[in-house]
């Protein structure tokens, strides 16, 4: 007999208006997912979401509700007055939690799904509603007091936990949380066919020329693009037919600081800014390599999976969940954090080998479709919901 459909309640802890972050494309593949296969699926998120649209097409509910975040969840240390007022900034009193609390009620959800650490109010409210709580971790906290009290607030509200690697549910235990925890990988689309390269070149403005290496995501500090600039200047002494394509969403004082790294290379012809773009498969289409080099553990990247699943070879630093992903010699080349000289390295010897580059592609794409496919996301996560309800 089949089973019942679920009511399912998603709240996201951000909403961006242009470019998504990876978290909150998960979430949307989620539950976009979750109502193809029959349930009942609403999303509480700020007005002005940039994926409002497509989930609306998908036959998901969207309700303008938010909370304040709890932007406690950096890896690396800030300086104490930023802390503070980071805290601060969530401490003061709002509104958000018994106003989440009571349309959970009247939508009658079964479960409800909070997407990622800073969700701190969104699970509050789940709780005081009484309904059990999925945590969905996307994040990498370093041990010490702030993941402590973190850990506290998830004691208390969480029926399960979920990771998305176990880089990331390495920490989750360490906090006396494994019993309540399960490792789902994410899932991405595995596209059919890749566009050509040289059409794909040629939509995004790019030289149909040199063998391109692309950095594709967020660009900001912690996303280590000066680091990929800086290795990138120092593979051209050793071959200039590169290409270095850096595209995404970023702080426009950042990305000037990027423009002029780019610059100062005195290769400026190499180097291209592309300006973020709807979707991440031209740009791996148009790539030779794919990059990562992010400076603090990356919990599990989805422009890696992404990559792969385009059959193009990855070169990272083997932070957080990469390592997960990529295999190294086999799908890609992972090289020690922060160690620019090593990329460096791990450019030119790809370059050289073009051979190399093709096979890692094929394997890369192999393993997406075995191991990060969407319909073996859904199918764990699927499980996961009703468990909880169960």
């Amino acid at each position: 007999m089949a089973e019942e459909p679920l009511s399912i309640a998603f709240l996201s802890h951000v909403t961006s208006t242009r470019a998504p972050t990876g978290a909150e494309r998960i979430l949307a593949i989620l539950a976009a997912g979750m109502r193809r296969r029959g349930h009942r699926v609403a999303v509480a998120a700020s007005d002005g979401w940039c994926l409002e649209p497509e989930l609306r097409q998908e036959g998901v509910e969207v309700e303008h509700l938010s909370a304040r975040a709890c932007w406690l969840t950096y890896y690396d240390p800030r300086p104490w007055p930023v802390a503070a007022i980071k805290w601060m900034r969530w401490a003061w009193p709002q509104a958000a939690v018994p106003r989440i609390a009571r349309w959970l009620r009247r939508w009658k959800a079964d479960v409800v799904h909070v997407n990622c650490l800073p969700q701190v109010r969104g699970a509050q409210a789940a709780r005081s509603a009484g309904m059990p709580t999925i945590w969905h971790f996307h994040e990498i906290l370093p041990p010490g007091r702030r993941r402590r009290w973190l850990a506290g607030k998830v004691a208390e509200s969480a029926t399960r936990v979920v990771a998305v690697s176990e880089a990331v549910g390495r920490w989750v235990a360490e906090e006396g949380l494994a019993e309540r925890m399960r490792v789902v990988h994410n899932g991405v689309a595995i596209p059919d066919r890749v566009e050509d390269v040289a059409a794909a070149r040629r939509a995004l403005d790019l030289p149909s020329d040199g063998i391109l290496f692309g950095l594709f995501g967020q660009v900001t500090p912690h996303k280590g693009t000066l680091s990929f600039v800086q290795a990138g200047r120092r593979a051209l002494s050793a071959n200039d037919e590169l290409r270095f394509v850096v595209a995404g969403a970023g702080r426009e004082p950042f990305r000037r600081q990027v423009r002029r790294a780019m610059e100062a290379t005195g290769r400026s012809d190499r180097f291209h800014l592309l300006d973020p773009q709807p979707g991440s498969d031209r740009l791996n289409a148009a790539a030779d390599v794919v990059c990562l080099t992010t400076t603090t553990p990356d919990p599990l990247p989805c422009a890696v999976m992404e990559a792969m699943a385009s059959a193009r070879p990855v070169v990272a630093f083997d932070s957080g969940g990469t390592s997960e992903m990529v295999r190294t010699g086999e799908t890609g080349l992972l090289v020690p954090t922060g160690d620019v000289e090593k990329l460096a390295g791990a450019f030119v010897h790809l370059a050289r080998d073009p051979a190399a580059r093709v096979e890692m592609g094929r394997a890369g794409a192999k393993r997406a479709r075995e191991e990060f496919s969407i319909e073996r996301h859904l199918d764990a996560m699927e499980e996961v919901f009703r468990s909880v309800v169960s």
